[in-house]
């Protein structure tokens, strides 16, 4: 029997598919043993013990960072945040707030675009537009200087903002950046 050497061979334990294959059933398999561990030990009555048992946990202490406790509790009871969330927050808010201008000024340029009787003010309104792309360009670009620094400062991987790019942003709200007949 002859084989194809452009097809892998699944018998050969080096094979890269080989290799994908038993990655893929050893996942599968541990997940299985721990499921089985759990069962094994709920069933044997292991979990029934435990201290603590029935009473509400107590989420007020950090057990990641407690050298931050006092810092946490203390802008806690003064019912402020740590500089981090505020910056996120007011960078979320001027996110959503260029959003919200860029999709309103399109509705609004398109609609005098289309209602335009002459070439003269579609030419106007179209230069206007452009303008008007320009500087939301340079808006974005600054906002994204900030958005690099609070990338810089977040303490966790997770809360990355990802940066505007106003190509994408007019694509989302299917725009374009000049304004045709």
């Amino acid at each position: 029997m002859t084989t194809d050497p452009n097809i892998p061979d699944k018998s050969d334990p080096d094979s890269p598919l080989s290799q994908a294959e038993r990655r893929t059933r050893m996942r599968q398999e541990w997940n299985d043993l721990i499921e089985d561990l759990i069962s094994e030990g709920q069933d044997q009555g292991m979990f029934d013990n435990l201290p603590g048992k029935g009473k509400p946990l107590n989420l007020q202490k950090n057990l990641y960072a407690p050298e931050l406790d006092l810092a946490h509790n203390l802008l806690k009871d003064n019912e402020l945040a740590p500089a981090w969330i505020l910056d996120r927050n007011s960078l979320l808010e001027q996110i959503r707030t260029i959003r919200t201008a860029i999709q309103n000024g399109w509705q609004r340029q398109r609609r005098e675009f289309e209602f335009a009787t002459s070439s003269t003010q579609r030419d106007r309104i179209s230069n206007r537009w452009y303008d008007t792309c320009q500087t939301w360009d340079t808006e974005i670009g600054d906002l994204n200087k900030k958005i690099n620094t609070y990338n810089l400062k977040r303490p966790l991987e997770n809360l990355e903002i990802f940066k505007l790019d106003l190509e994408k942003e007019l694509t989302r709200i299917g725009a374009t950046r000049w304004l045709r007949s």
